[in-house]
């Protein structure tokens, strides 16, 4: 992962124009997931409030498909979305969080409209756009990275982060981010939880066979990417060490990603608006978003 002391200027030689965070996107989005996950949940609070949730109808064990769409559709709003899109997420998140608090046998103490976790969370979001890109493409300059946190400043304000608590520059990100993984502790439940999560496992609850299929065949894959797409520290906390089939994995993946970006570049931007249209369609027949 890339950090402001190896990042090297390369505005001047490629101009980028970075007005939204999907304009950063690549194919790698569609890989990247499970490790934002990771990073989330390696915070404790954030890692029990998920496992421990009696929210069963937002559960990404047992809803896995239900869960990937609100989540996506929550990039989007607060990526692409109106600020109507987004004051209806912020209160129907709030009103949902609420019902996610430890109880007296939590190993540790949460609330999941803490605005302390959620800026973690939010966080971590900020590396999903970042590292896609960089992954395959290189560095970002600290102007872009700049104008990144600027811009995606919604990505906690759309929860429940106070806009004064967002870091105003990259290096201000850093220095929360680094921060925050000095709070990263795994341990087995939570672990579990994500193993499953992160090789497909969990599919099998709800699709059968077809699950078992994917945490067999896409599974793998998955997994390897998400190796290389968490902080050492965070690798290190899931018991997770580089295979060879890892390396070969991620060489494959990197090649299809950018051959595929040459002919659909910036994939996000498309998707996003899909999931904007799928959210505000749901609102106006009355049909449940979560």
């Amino acid at each position: 992962m890339m950090t402001a002391g190896t990042r090297t200027d390369i505005a001047k030689v490629e101009d980028r124009r970075i007005r939204r965070l999907p304009d950063i996107s690549t194919h790698l989005a569609f890989w990247l997931p499970a490790a934002n996950v990771v990073m989330q949940l390696a915070n404790p609070a954030v890692g029990y409030g998920v496992v421990e949730s009696r929210v069963d109808s937002g559960r990404g064990d047992l809803r896995p498909i239900k869960r990937g769409r609100t989540t996506a559709q929550y990039l989007a709003v607060a990526t692409l979305g109106s600020e109507k899109d987004r004051q209806f997420f912020h209160e129907a998140v709030h009103e949902i969080h609420a019902q996610v608090t430890s109880t007296e046998s939590s190993p540790v103490r949460y609330n999941a409209n803490h605005a302390g976790y959620q800026l973690w969370v939010a966080l971590c979001l900020v590396r999903y756009y970042t590292d896609q890109w960089e992954m395959l493409h290189g560095p970002l300059s600290e102007a872009e990275l700049d104008r990144i946190i600027d811009i995606a400043r919604p990505l906690g304000t759309t929860l429940n982060v106070p806009e004064a608590r967002w870091p105003s520059t990259w290096a201000e990100y850093e220095q929360r981010f680094v921060e925050g993984l000095e709070d990263v502790t795994i341990d087995d439940t939570v672990r579990e939880y994500l193993q499953s999560l992160t090789n497909f496992r969990v599919l099998e609850i709800r699709m059968g066979k077809l699950g078992t299929l994917a945490h067999k065949t896409i599974g793998p894959w998955n997994l390897s990417m998400t190796k290389f797409a968490v902080p050492r520290r965070i690798r290190d906390e899931m018991h997770w060490e580089i295979t060879p089939g890892d390396l070969r994995r991620r060489r494959l993946v990197l090649a299809a990603s950018t051959a595929l970006g040459k002919v659909l570049p910036k994939p996000l931007r498309a998707y996003y608006a899909c999931n904007i249209l799928d959210l505000r369609v749901r609102r106006a027949l009355g049909i449940s978003v979560f």
